[in-house]
């Protein structure tokens, strides 16, 4: 079943952070990046961080201390659908635990 989470998105919702780990990402895991690597130009969550720690030892890596280091994110672009990309992420599904827009929900999520 969706409800609308629209108001969730604006106020700083957990399901969304202005920072994301890159690895986690992209195994479909939603975990707040807590590390830069500059030379690889992506974020790491502490966990993830570890292993980038272990293959690239020569690696800089930027802490959260460093913060103001990071390149700027564009929030506005996490909250539009990766699918309808002229559609905002306004509905939280939860039997799928995944934030949808309207269109994902009247054609995938009812």
């Amino acid at each position: 079943m969706a409800s609308n989470m629209e108001g969730s998105i604006h106020r700083g919702c957990d399901f969304i952070f202005d920072f994301n780990c890159f690895t986690c990402q992209e195994t479909d895991r939603n975990t707040e990046a807590d590390f830069y690597c500059e030379e690889c130009s992506k974020f790491y969550c502490s966990k993830c961080v570890e292993y980038h720690n272990y293959l690239y030892k020569k690696h800089a890596i930027l802490s959260k201390e460093n913060i103001s280091l990071w390149p700027e994110t564009d929030v506005v672009e996490q909250e539009k659908c990766k699918e309808h990309q002229k559609e905002k992420l306004t509905i939280f599904c939860e039997e799928h635990n995944v934030l949808i827009c309207h269109v994902c929900h009247f054609h995938n999520h009812q």
